[in-house]
């Protein structure tokens, strides 16, 4: 009985001066899906939106459907042509 308690008081005190000594660099623990992965909200890949679709149940197959990213509309891109048209003409006044 005796020697239970003073192996104990050892790992206790041992505990205690590790612990201050040595600091735990940080422990993450995450339940769920992930908010977005390395993008953002959105982002553009080439001509498309990329827009994030959160994690959701399926209806359709009673399952669990991880976030991920869809694409979206086509990135408009408006070019105005600032040439002057040969089939156009403008005289001047006089």
């Amino acid at each position: 009985m005796n020697m239970k308690t003073l192996l104990l008081a050892a790992i206790s005190v041992a505990s205690l001066t590790f612990g201050a000594a040595v600091q735990a660099a940080g422990i993450s623990v995450e339940i769920g899906d992930r908010p977005y992965y390395s993008h953002g909200p959105r982002y553009y890949s080439g001509d498309y939106e990329m827009i994030w679709v959160p994690g959701h149940w399926s209806e359709h197959r009673n399952h669990w459907v991880h976030g991920h990213y869809v694409r979206g509309e086509h990135r408009h891109h408006h070019y105005y042509d600032d040439r002057v048209r040969s089939d156009v003409r403008i005289e001047e006044r006089r």
